[in-house]
């Protein structure tokens, strides 16, 4: 086994549409393509959306239209007993799991409730600085996308997650997040915790749009471990960013990109989720 290989995340996201056994198969397509995770979202759909919430538009072009935003998301939710058995099928099936929580519920029953060693942020939590601050002091380490963050977004980030790792109490304003940047002693801290994820948050995103050198942008800037989330059609991609020296590759993927849901259309089905795991291997 390669001993500095990049870690393959398989995005099953909320492609089980609600369907416990389709999450369970969606585990089973993961181990079988040699990913080291499957990736869920954690979320209760009340505390992420409001009854006046439009839905994005990717979202209205691949789901019912006449469905509200927080309908669609009580429909894709997984209960307590879900995650159980999801877990316990990655154990069977030699795959780690992984998920995205979205609140703070959710952030205790990931790291508290399953001690998960590792959870990922996606890109809206990027300026939310209370649950990155209570992710930081989870005392787990975090992949934390930054898809429609600017370097000085990241860098404010960091600082959150630099306070809530290093130091005790509460911010008093928000200046205390740049303070604590200026200690070089977080750095070592957030070098061994935190993963950020080069990302373009379009579904799916056009491939001139991607700019595959911010990878080495974001590595420049902060000295930290990159890897890259991709919503770009197809595998030649996650390919090309092998090249670049990405410790993570994320990447959606689908039982049938047929099947009604918001994300099956920008996902990989299991056969080019394997030819993209067997490819990167290759690399």
């Amino acid at each position: 086994m390669l001993e500095n290989k990049t870690l393959l995340i398989a995005e099953a996201g909320v492609n089980h549409n609600g369907d416990l056994e389709t999450a369970l198969e969606l585990v089973d397509k993961a181990a079988l393509s040699g990913a080291d995770y499957i990736k869920f979202q954690t979320f209760k759909a009340t505390k992420l959306s409001s009854n006046n919430a439009k839905k994005a538009s990717y979202q209205l072009r691949n789901t019912d239209t006449d469905e509200s935003q927080v309908d669609m998301l009580k429909r894709l939710e997984l209960s307590l007993d879900d995650h159980t058995k999801i877990i316990d099928r990655c154990a069977e099936k030699d795959v780690k799991f992984l998920s995205t929580p979205f609140d703070f519920e959710s952030l205790e029953m990931l790291t508290n409730g399953f001690a998960l060693p590792v959870i990922k942020l996606g890109s809206g939590e990027l300026t939310n600085a209370p649950l990155l601050l209570a992710a930081g002091r989870c005392g787990v380490k975090l992949i934390l996308s930054t898809g429609m963050g600017s370097l000085a977004e990241v860098e404010e980030a960091l600082g959150v997650l630099a306070f809530a790792m290093c130091r005790d109490g509460q911010p008093k304003c928000r200046s205390d997040f740049a303070k604590v940047l200026l200690d070089p002693h977080v750095w070592p801290v957030l070098a061994e915790r935190v993963t950020l994820l080069h990302c373009t948050t379009e579904y799916p995103a056009p491939v001139n749009e991607i700019n595959l050198r911010a990878i080495k942008t974001l590595t420049s800037a902060f000295k930290l471990p990159v890897g890259f989330s991709d919503h770009s059609d197809g595998i030649i991609l996650p390919l090309a960013s092998i090249s670049l020296g990405v410790c993570v590759l994320e990447k959606h993927f689908t039982l049938d990109k047929s099947l009604v849901g918001p994300d099956h259309q920008a996902s990989l089905d299991p056969f080019e989720l394997k030819a993209m795991v067997d490819g990167i291997r290759q690399i």
